[in-house]
């Protein structure tokens, strides 16, 4: 027997990277949401009044804590609280339901509806109107062959779909696909997004900023803090097929457990869902554009005088590829640990990892170049909160060299 469920829990430990955007710290939203229940994929919707999320494991629920997953709503009571969650009625049955979409007006929404033994055709689309909900109509994705597990997230303009299945090509567990509406209204066959996202691990949970040039997603096969972790890319060329390499959010966010279906508005609040203290619970978090490093004047920058004065020791700052290249060499990784055994007992001291990269130059390599820096830090003992990093423009290599640079702060 088959079943079509969402993914909740894993067991794999791993290490973690970093982010473009400052994160405040995670909040648990009230009891009013959060249950004795599992509760995940909050939704907000266009207005900022209600928050869907699905339930499971919930007495709660139209069918009962084992049968399947009900879709729930909370309405906002101002100040950034909820009132007492209910269960959406109308949209609930026995089997898994759970609300992937919704568009921006606020008036048509997307539903994954599931169950243990027939295999899906593809999504639902409800009408939420002053009278009420509307009946769900399928409709049907080309070619969605899922094996166990399914997942999904409709763009708020309801044109791109991105999928999370095992699927006939997957590279692992469980990849990410984009389906895309076509002129006649149906949407494309779901075509794997590729290497740079999909590991032999899993990835779920796909989150599309409203411009849809950021994906979000969780994955336990790049490098992080827990069972699974919530990453970012960024689409390049405007292709669904070429996108940067995925950044851990951080640990102002990731824990030590399994943190998944995050979603962020307007660049100021995110929601997720994680079972950090051993169930499934919805958090909040505040987002604000991580400052320029124009901005200098906001941080106290160490020359390499007081450096050596702290660690009675000269550092070495400066760190040199070939062009194109960005795994570390030997020289590297032991600068590393020498800088690392100076400074991981200096708390106060953070690190600014900058990749200078010419006007020309391809994005991607500098990106994956710091983050393989910052990966080798975080794994030899510097805390992620410790690291920020940038890539700077500069002119042409000087003799095949490519520079990055660690300057140091408090």
């Amino acid at each position: 027997m088959v079943k079509y469920l969402i993914v909740v829990f894993v067991l794999i430990s791993l290490t973690s990277s970093g982010q473009d955007k400052d994160y405040g710290l995670a909040e648990k939203l009230a009891a009013g949401i959060n249950s004795e229940c599992d509760e995940v994929f909050p939704l907000l919707s266009p207005d900022g009044k209600t928050l869907y999320f699905t339930r499971v494991l919930c007495d709660q629920n139209k069918g009962g804590k084992f049968t399947g997953t009900d879709i729930w709503s909370s309405q906002s009571t101002g100040a950034a609280s909820w009132g007492l969650a209910t269960n959406e009625d109308a949209l609930n049955d026995r089997d898994n339901s759970t609300i992937v979409g919704i568009g921006d007006k606020g008036d048509m929404f997307y539903m994954l509806k599931t169950n243990s033994i027939r295999r899906p055709e593809g999504i639902y689309q409800v009408r939420h109107m002053t009278t009420g909900w509307s009946k769900p109509t399928l409709a049907p994705v080309e070619g969605l062959e899922p094996d166990e597990f399914l997942g999904m997230y409709v763009t708020s303009d309801q044109t791109a779909m991105i999928i999370s299945m095992n699927g006939l090509d997957s590279k692992g567990k469980e990849d990410l696909y984009i389906s895309l509406k076509n002129e006649r209204g149906g949407w494309s066959k779901p075509k794997n997004m590729g290497s740079t996202i999909n590991t032999t691990g899993f990835e779920m949970s796909p989150f599309l900023s409203t411009d849809k040039k950021r994906l979000y997603f969780t994955s336990n096969g790049h490098p992080g803090l827990g069972n699974g972790d919530i990453f970012y890319c960024d689409r390049l060329y405007d292709s669904w097929e070429i996108w940067s390499a995925p950044k851990n959010l951080g640990d102002r966010v990731n824990s030590k457990s399994f943190d998944a279906y995050f979603s962020i508005y307007g660049d100021s609040i995110a929601y997720f869902s994680s079972n950090r203290e051993n169930q499934m619970d919805l958090y909040k978090v505040a987002v604000r554009e991580k400052k320029s490093l124009a901005d200098e004047d906001l941080r106290k920058y160490l020359t390499d005088e007081e450096i050596q004065q702290i660690t009675g020791t000269v550092i070495q700052p400066l760190f040199y590829f070939d062009i194109g290249d960005s795994e570390l060499n030997d020289y590297q990784k032991q600068n590393l640990i020498r800088i690392k055994n100076s400074l991981v007992e200096e708390k106060e001291i953070k690190f600014n990892v900058i990749a200078m990269k010419p006007v020309e130059a391809n994005l991607e390599t500098y990106q994956t170049r710091l983050l393989n820096m910052l990966d080798f830090l975080k794994e030899a003992g510097i805390e992620g909160n410790r690291i920020i990093f940038s890539v700077q423009q500069m002119g042409n290599a000087a003799q095949g060299k490519e520079m990055v640079r660690i300057r140091f702060y408090k």
